[in-house]
């Protein structure tokens, strides 16, 4: 559509539906991972309609505005010419509304993208208004390694390293000070009694140090603001790395991942003492070394120099086997954790199984070899900084020695100068004397950077997909083909040749213990990627669909339930967004959730303890069924829902979701109670060897009966009616028995 537009005045018209439009194509434009929720959408429609009929000149403007906020976009900055190297621009143009401008012809003209389709204007209207549509501000994009977040968070932060080390070096030469003060007072003042020039040099001094004390006053406030604004960035860009991973990926103890992920601080310190360390304190070292030279000669400068390497030297010796012993310590302490995690989550195994004693020892084992390898680390580091503490001692005997040597028998060194060299001499081996704790640094910092690379090896949800998709609706239509998974170190945990799931069916599995009804429902949410074949959802690979959509979409209900600490609201609205303080109590009235609150003084502020603890398991059901509801999913995935509730809030619960599973919604329910099998059609008995039974639910619990199949599914009993009686069912070399 071309158009040749005449200038007009007046405030921009459109509506609504261009700032709808508006929010889904920003979303697309950069690979950040954007995404309005559609009730985020629905607010902001609703809010354009309110302002728009309100008759507002700036309301388009501040609506955009808004978004770009709400996006977490750069501040946007209008301007009123669009530009060809600013594109994608949003145009605000007069008498038309909102468009976008993504490009322009050889003829000049400007090609507009609008909620009906492209455009092409020849001249831009007066009092038009553009602005570019700027990444978020401040995000970094996904690093590859944890060195690599390490090396870019450094490498922003270069000035704060500029100056700091401006001011090593002002500290470094200020030293210098006091050994020139001693030279000229023993060479100058003394000898000829030179009162007014010993006045002068004192105050000097003085004044010297004393900017010295505030460059290293500057100094320390310089790196401390780096620490604080680096492990921001670090803790933040690593936690988000951590959430990402796929659930398939995470490593088995949660103690041992929790140490890795902690010891990001240690790295962090390394990198900023050794940087000044290598960058600053050592080269001066040399510096030191060159001046010795000018004001005793070479022979002086030589003891200072061979003390240096053999301090050096010894350092260097200590360096390998410090580092091995500490690995091992971190390994051990890394174990410790895990013990830790995993006793105080189990305290209650623990206790009734009497096995306090097991873990006990286990404890013991493991604090001593860690302590074992914790003295071996310090007795290697405490005995270099003695080596060292010794070669500077005799460095400066030797030194004194040969200087009074060269003082008694030639002219070419006075008293002052032997002074002077002595005091420089201990600045030359003090950034040697720093060597052993920073080895032991070195050694931390390189066994928590192995820890943390070896998380971010581990595979991400949307792995390798560089933007996936981000559909705006899901149908709930799956498409599994040559499924296969199997956990670590285990046997085929899930085996499906085909298994096709429609738009709206209400599907039921059943099978016993170990037939992979768990996991294939993982694998449906995309928690899991499979190790052969595929998982499609309305036609997509479920890797290639964004983790916000299908977190957003897709309800499911695991088997073991984990509340977060803090209070019952907080629980019910995790991941919610827009919701009503009258939607929470309306759902906790569905699910009786409402009798908790209604038991309780503090109401919704209930306070909930790390893992749900004090809550029993039927109230954390409760808990995340009600949530559940609140979300509003497209695609229903339950795993046992009722597991541990009572008979009366089993029939709530039934009844709630009867409600609210609408007839297109798709419904998969994993369950062993016969009373929910009256919310799904359709039935498949699930065995490790792979799908033993699909059909009508009642066609196939009169198979597993042994009477004859019905020609047609029955009608869904409704939530109260007596529920189909299901027989036990085992698992028999992959076939079904009574």
């Amino acid at each position: 559509m071309e158009n040749n537009m005449e200038n007009t005045t007046g405030a921009p018209q459109g509506g609504s539906a261009d700032i709808a439009w508006l929010a889904q194509r920003c979303c697309t434009l950069h690979d950040k991972g954007l995404r309005l929720t559609p009730h985020q959408l629905d607010v902001m429609q609703q809010e354009a309609d309110r302002q728009l009929n309100a008759g507002d000149e700036d309301a388009l403007r501040n609506l955009i505005e808004h978004l770009l906020n709400q996006l977490g976009m750069a501040e946007p900055e209008w301007v009123r010419e669009p530009s060809s190297d600013a594109l994608p621009m949003i145009a605000l143009l007069p008498g038309i509304g909102c468009r976008l401008v993504y490009g322009r012809t050889d003829q000049g003209d400007w090609l507009l993208e609008g909620s009906e389709g492209g455009q092409r204007i020849v001249h831009i209207p007066e009092e038009s208004l553009f602005t570019t549509v700027s990444p978020p501000a401040g995000e970094k994009t996904e690093a590859p390694s944890a060195f690599a977040v390490f090396k870019e968070a450094l490498a922003s932060r270069k000035s704060v390293f500029v100056q700091a080390g401006l001011a090593s070096c002002l500290c470094n030469l200020f030293a210098l000070a006091t050994s020139f003060y001693s030279l000229q007072v023993y060479d100058r003042v003394i000898p000829t009694r030179g009162v007014q020039t010993l006045i002068v040099l004192t105050v000097g001094v003085f004044l010297l140090v004393a900017f010295d004390l505030i460059i290293k006053t500057a100094r320390s406030l310089i790196m401390e603001t780096f620490v604080k604004g680096a492990d921001r960035e670090i803790s933040h860009r690593i936690f988000r790395r951590l959430l990402r991973i796929r659930m398939d990926q995470f490593p088995a103890s949660v103690g041992t991942l929790s140490s890795q992920i902690r010891s990001y601080e240690t790295i962090r310190a390394f990198a900023s003492s050794a940087t000044l360390y290598v960058a600053i304190d050592a080269p001066f070292g040399i510096l030191f070394l060159l001046v010795i030279m000018a004001i005793a000669g070479p022979i002086v400068a030589l003891v200072a120099l061979v003390f240096f390497v053999l301090s050096l030297a010894i350092g260097l010796i200590f360096r390998r086997r410090i580092e091995q012993h500490t690995k091992k310590s971190a390994a051990y302490t890394n174990m410790k954790l895990g013990l830790l995690v995993d006793a105080v989550g189990g305290a209650e195994s623990i206790k009734t199984t009497g096995a306090s004693w097991q873990m006990l020892n286990r404890w013991d084992h493991l604090n001593r070899l860690a302590v074992e390898d914790e003295a071996k680390t310090r007795h290697y580091s405490e005995l270099s900084s003695y080596l060292a503490g010794f070669m500077q001692q005799i460095s400066y005997v030797l030194l004194v020695g040969t200087g009074a040597y060269l003082t008694t028998t030639t002219t070419d060194l006075t008293t002052g100068g032997i002074i002077a060299c002595s005091i420089l001499s201990g600045r030359v081996l003090a950034p040697i004397g720093m060597l052993p704790g920073l080895i032991v640094q070195w050694g931390h910092a390189k066994i928590a950077l192995e820890n943390l690379e070896r998380v971010f090896v581990l595979e991400r949800d949307n792995h390798a997909i560089t933007r996936p998709i981000n559909p705006d609706a899901i149908k709930g239509q799956y498409r599994v083909a040559g499924l296969r998974f199997a956990y670590r170190d285990r046997d085929e945990s899930v085996a499906i040749e085909k298994l096709q799931i429609e738009p709206g069916e209400k599907v039921g599995i059943l099978g016993m213990v170990g037939a992979g009804k768990s996991t294939l429902l993982k694998l449906l949410a995309g928690l899991y990627k499979p190790q052969q074949g595929q998982v499609l959802l309305d036609g997509l690979d479920m890797q290639h669909i964004s983790r916000l959509v299908l977190s957003e979409r897709l309800g499911y209900l695991p088997q073991n339930i984990h509340l977060f600490a803090g209070t019952v609201r907080d629980n019910l609205l995790l991941g919610c967004t827009g919701v009503t303080e009258a939607e929470v109590l309306a759902a906790c009235e569905a699910t009786g959730l409402m009798e908790l609150i209604a038991g309780n003084p503090k109401g919704l502020d209930l306070a909930i303890a790390e893992g749900g603890a004090g809550v029993s398991g039927g109230q954390k059901q409760l808990i995340a069924l009600t949530r559940l509801l609140l979300s509003r999913p497209d695609v229903w995935l339950l795993d046992e829902p009722t597991a541990s509730m009572d008979e009366s809030h089993e029939q709530r619960v039934l009844a709630a979701l009867k409600r609210a599973v609408t007839p297109e919604q798709t419904l998969v329910l994993v369950t062993h109670k016969p009373v929910l099998l009256g919310l799904v059609e359709r039935l498949i008995i699930l065995t490790p060897a792979g799908i033993a039974m699909d059909g009508p639910r009642d066609a196939v619990i009169a198979r597993l009966r042994g009477g004859a199949p019905a020609q047609r599914p029955a009608a869904v009993p409704q939530p109260g009616a007596a529920p189909p009686q299901v027989p036990a069912i085992v698992s028999v070399q992959g076939g079904i028995r009574q």
